[in-house]
């Protein structure tokens, strides 16, 4: 029985190592394919609070909040996320106010309808606790004690204990409908909460600390308006800068009766534009800094007979004053041709501290530095040490670190560009081809050269072909017998493909990723690694503001594959100031400048529509048309007018008008030596009932591959591509008469934006967006949400000429109009999705595949099949022919599908798809929050043998079946002579 029982436990013992030895070797094959053609970067988006994590980590880590709703822990080492918490979208998640003191780490978020206090180390809530919050969004807190927060909101001023969050006490403000409270301080043992009343008053209230009212009085403010800016000072002082007489107003909130009016000329500045003040929190003086403009502050202390200069700083576009070791410091940054010097002065004697001078190498592409946060501290040998964070113009962040040696340049650690959170346009470009294929396309660029020059350079190319050859093969041979050392040297080094030229691969997998960001930034990154390869910055370039959502255009006017032309690209935007349009031409491999300043053209009129010339000029680039108020057709460049001269005939454009409901076609027409543009149709949607949300085309770059479906019964059924045709989206409310009451409405009409003709309309009752749209081909996949099911549902309309094709050879909207044959479809769509798009290749061959950019986080990519209106309920034998598969309500979510695996995305704002070289292969990025690169191969890769393809095994049945041809060849030819000589 012993043995027996030893046996059991033996075998158990195997069985539990077995199944453990199973889950990692699966577990291992599933890990090994991160990052081997996909890259995750994530970021957090412009940054409104930043402080250091002095709790656990002794300064190794920056506490940040953005207006993105991102609340995250940043190693200040390397600029990697520590940790990252995304809060809700919409104002619910919005962080109103950030505090962090010690280890104590607290967000108001949704007007103060939530407060928040987190763990810094690790970024989990240790408590949560929910509030009335603010009519209008304004809230503020305040820590009282080491126990106690008082959190401010439209109506109260709550009390809350920091170690559970448990409402110690609360207590109403008076005239809270009327007044709007803004702010509370708190100075000794009492709180102030302030209030503001429009062109009347200031209301203070004054209580303690256990939440008991003690007073109330009013300051009249006649001057107060809705752009007054008021900052609270230590010491208990209100300060409101007007913009109108420029004028410095300022209030003791403990007795003040009165605001001490002070122009700011009176203290030696001179403001150009407008003025923004910020509160200095790290030190106990009242005291102030007025940004005068971008490189000129000013410290302005406040007392109680009004303000006075403290320091002026000229030149300076930063600066921060801390206490350290009971002294008070100042500490300034100044941007000089391409560096920046930080220096440092005691606050009470003025004197400029010498060691802590620094000067640090600073790219233009960067903008003026805005904000700056110091952390001093002591090394072991009690000498001071020196780290800060910058918060540039562009959104980005940089860590820089202090010199060991005195006057040596201060080091940047890392950079985080968070403008990269903020895309809006995306285009991938073919990277340039090598220069031995170079070669071959200028053999055949020249007509002039006669065949003897072009056997010399097709010679001398393959000459160097055959040498480049030779050579490849020899470092082949030495890096495999000096493997181990060449991998020591890279890695030394630092080299990696990083540094390899920007050319093509076989497969052209590899491209130049251009991204436009609504900072007014622009990169170009490789689509291998992420890393940007070129950057520039205009302050200026602002999006365009259309249909409720933020544009900004980028076209692609030349490709890479008209060497020896070099690719063009323009960003088109307006100028912030004064709307005009902005543009900047550049090259997408290197971005350098091109047919535009470096800084950039600003028009001098503003753009109502764009548009890009279909013929191509004798460069192969094609001019962009810029639409005026004035119905004026402007080209750029202007190189490209002669274009538009030969084909202003057949030049054609549209505006949508959200603001009017109407949508209005036009022509192009010459007047003058002038291209204007004259209406030939307009459509109107009635605005009283719906509203235009979305006008989605199709890509010039999809191609049709078929032009038909081949149904069972071996018919064609052919597809209506109509290049013209724009889907409208529109979203409205219905009264409805029976009962009292309202219902949403959304629309969807079909236009050929050439004539206006309405192809199709058809209108869900009872649903309501935001609806996200595909339109590819001849079919439109859209999402919306069906309120009386209460359930998402993915529709599809297909469009089809019929068995009869009307024109094969080319489509014309002049035309007569022949009505499509219209196949629908729902769906139900289990999880809630952003938004969508579809996969693109070279030849359109492939089969398409849906991708959805799932709320959860996941990239869920779908087959086009599972989508078809002509999914039959019960299977016939002619829809079994055609591959159909049958009806079912809901889509399936298969595990599988999910492309970005366990790499959480958030706030994906856009899905955008490129062909690659690979018939089978579409590249795609994701958007949003983060970044996100991965390629797909929707019907799999069958244009491209496997990894483990056995080529010695080919080789050796190859070779065989030659021996063997060769081997019966001779002897049937042996054997058909001796029959003839018999």
């Amino acid at each position: 029985m012993k043995k027996f029982g030893r046996s059991m436990m033996t075998g158990k013992v195997l069985i539990n190592l077995i199944i453990f030895l199973s889950f990692q070797i699966s577990q291992a094959l599933y890990e090994d394919q991160i990052g081997k053609f996909d890259w995750h970067q994530q970021y957090v988006g412009k940054i409104q609070h930043i402080s250091w994590d002095q709790s656990l980590h002794a300064g190794k880590r920056v506490l940040v909040s953005s207006e993105k709703h991102v609340l995250a822990s940043i190693h200040s080492h390397n600029g990697s996320i520590a940790w990252r918490k995304v809060l809700e979208e919409g104002a619910r998640g919005q962080i109103d106010r950030t505090l962090h003191s010690g280890n104590l780490l607290v967000t108001v978020n949704g007007g103060g309808r939530f407060v928040r206090k987190w763990n810094a180390g690790n970024g989990l809530a240790d408590w949560e606790v929910s509030l009335p919050g603010s009519r209008t969004g304004r809230t503020d807190l305040v820590q009282c004690s080491k126990d106690l927060l008082a959190v401010l909101t439209q109506d109260a001023v709550c009390g809350l204990d920091t170690r559970s969050g448990r409402q110690k006490w609360s207590l109403s403000l008076p005239q809270s409908n009327q007044v709007i409270y803004t702010h509370v301080v708190l100075s000794g043992t009492n709180l102030f909460v302030i209030g503001q009343s429009y062109s009347q008053q200031v209301t203070v209230v004054t209580i303690d600390t256990e939440g008991v009212m003690k007073s109330t009085r009013s300051i009249k403010a006649p001057w107060l308006s809705v752009n007054t800016r008021c900052e609270v000072t230590n010491g208990a002082f209100l300060a409101c800068y007007r913009n109108e007489d420029q004028s410095l107003l300022t209030l003791s909130l403990a007795d003040g009766q009165v605001f001490k009016s002070t122009s700011i000329q009176v203290l030696g500045l001179e403001a150009a534009g407008d003025v923004t003040m910020e509160t200095v929190t790290k030190t106990e003086e009242p005291i102030i800094f007025m940004r005068i403009a971008k490189n000129h502050m000013a410290l302005v202390e406040i007392t109680p007979n009004g303000a006075k200069l403290k320091k002026d700083l000229p030149k300076i576009c930063a600066a921060q004053v801390m206490s350290y070791e009971d002294q008070s410091m100042l500490f300034t940054l100044e941007r000089v041709e391409g560096e920046l010097k930080m220096k440092a002065y005691d606050l009470d004697t003025g004197s400029e501290v010498a060691d802590l001078y620094q000067t640090i190498t600073y790219l233009p592409q960067h903008g003026y530095p805005q904000r700056m946060e110091v952390l001093m501290f002591k090394k072991r040998d009690l000498r001071i040490g020196c780290r800060f964070a910058i918060l540039s113009e562009d959104y980005s962040m940089q860590m820089v670190l202090k010199a060991e040696k005195h006057g040596s340049p201060g080091k940047i650690a890392w950079r985080r560009e968070e403008a990269l959170a903020y895309v809006l346009s995306v285009e991938m470009i073919d990277l340039p081809v090598s220069e031995n294929q170079a070669k071959y396309e200028d053999e055949f660029g020249s007509h002039r050269d006669d065949i003897a020059t072009m056997f010399i350079k097709r010679f001398r190319t393959q000459f160097s072909q055959l040498k480049t050859y030779i050579q490849q093969q020899l470092q082949k041979l030495q890096g495999h017998r000096h493997h181990h050392h060449d991998t020591e040297a890279m890695a030394e080094s630092g080299s990696d493909e990083e540094d390899e030229d920007l050319t093509r691969d076989e497969f052209n997998l590899n491209k130049l990723i251009v991204l436009v960001t609504g900072a007014g930034k622009i990169f170009g990154i490789r689509s291998t690694n992420g890393h940007i390869e070129w950057e520039h910055f205009f302050p200026e370039l602002a999006p365009f503001d259309g249909n409720g959502q933020q544009k900004m255009l980028l076209f692609v006017q030349r490709t890479t594959a008209h060497f020896p032309n070099p690719p063009q690209c323009t960003v088109v935007g307006k100028h912030k100031e004064t709307d005009n349009g902005f543009l900047f031409s550049f090259n997408p491999i290197s971005g350098q400048p091109v047919d535009t300043p470096p800084g950039g053209l600003m028009l001098s009129y503003k753009i109502t529509q764009t548009s890009v010339l279909g013929d191509l000029d004798d460069h192969f680039l094609r001019g962009i048309l810029l639409m005026d108020p004035n119905d004026q057709v402007h080209v750029f460049p202007q190189k490209c007018a002669s274009v538009l001269k030969k084909t202003f005939r057949f030049q054609f454009m549209f505006v949508a008008d959200r603001d009017t409901g109407f949508i209005r076609g036009y022509r192009t027409i010459q007047d003058q030596g002038k291209f204007l543009v004259e209406n030939v149709w307009s459509v109107n949607l009635h605005k009283k009932q719906q509203t235009i949300t979305q006008v989605i085309g199709k890509r010039p770059l999809e191609h049709v591959h078929s032009l038909g479906r081949v149904l069972g019964d071996r018919s064609v059924l052919y597809k209506y591509t109509n290049p013209n045709l724009v889907v409208v989206v529109t979203e409205g409310d219905i009264q409805e008469q029976s009962q009292k009451g309202s219902f949403n409405l959304i629309n969807l009409y079909l236009l050929d934006s050439v004539t206006g003709h309405m192809v199709f309309h058809c209108s869900h009752r009872k649903a309501k967006g935001p609806v996200t749209i595909v339109h590819s081909e001849n079919w439109v996949v859209y999402n919306y949400y069906n309120q009386k099911s209460r359930r998402h549902e993915m529709a599809v309309l297909e469009l089809y000429e019929g068995k009869e094709q009307s024109n094969s050879t080319a489509f014309s909207s002049f035309s007569s109009p022949r009505q499509p044959l219209v196949l629908r479809q729902s769906y139900i769509m289990p999880l809630f999705i952003s938004t969508m798009a579809t996969t693109i290749t070279e030849k359109g061959i492939t089969s398409k595949q849906l991708i959805f950019a799932l709320k959860l986080g996941g990239l869920l990519a779908l087959p086009k099949a599972l989508l078809d209106p002509r999914r039959p309920l019960v299977p016939s034998q002619e829809t079994m022919e055609e591959g159909t598969i049958p009806y079912i309500p809901e889509l399936p979510v298969n595990a599988e599908a999910i492309i970005n695996y366990n790499q959480s995305l958030f706030m994906v704002q856009g899905i955008h798809t490129s062909p690659a070289g690979l018939e089978s292969t579409s590249l795609v990025l994701s958007y949003g929050l983060d970044l996100f690169f991965t390629r797909v191969q929707p019907s799999k890769m069958f244009d491209v043998l496997k990894e483990d393809f056995d080529y010695f095994f080919i080789s050796a049945v190859l070779l065989g079946m030659f021996v063997v041809t060769i081997v019966t060849q001779k002897l049937s030819a042996r054997r058909a002579l001796s029959r003839a000589w018999k």
